[in-house]
């Protein structure tokens, strides 16, 4: 799925400037504790989350992710847009609850992460 059409699905709007919405997201994985985000094979994939702060990118990053999908209208501070930005992770958020997000997601094709 591209990652244009993940912006559509979830009503999302970008919070980190200047990225390519034709990347191609293999998987996703819903999760606010970033330890179990680091238990699964989110290589090319989206991170759903709620949690707003740094160790969202920082685990993004190790994950290997192509994009952050923020859930409940949460908007972290701008170091952490920043963040993202500077790594090349684009970050985008919803209103939507996680619940509702993955749902539409998942429906639309988008595969779940698998265990490592």
């Amino acid at each position: 799925m591209l990652l244009r059409d993940i912006i559509s699905i979830a009503n999302a709007r970008a919070l980190t400037p200047d990225f390519s919405t034709d990347a191609e997201v293999q998987c996703g994985f819903a999760s606010d504790l970033m330890s179990d985000v680091l238990r699964f094979d989110l290589s090319q994939g989206l991170l759903v989350s709620g949690l707003a702060n740094p160790q969202v990118v920082r685990t993004a990053e190790m994950a290997d992710v192509v994009a952050i999908l923020m859930v409940r209208g949460k908007v972290p501070p701008p170091e952490t847009i920043e963040l993202a930005a500077q790594l090349g992770i684009p970050m985008f958020a919803t209103e939507n609850i996680m619940f509702e997000t993955c749902g539409k997601l998942y429906t639309a094709g988008l595969a779940a992460a698998r265990r490592r």
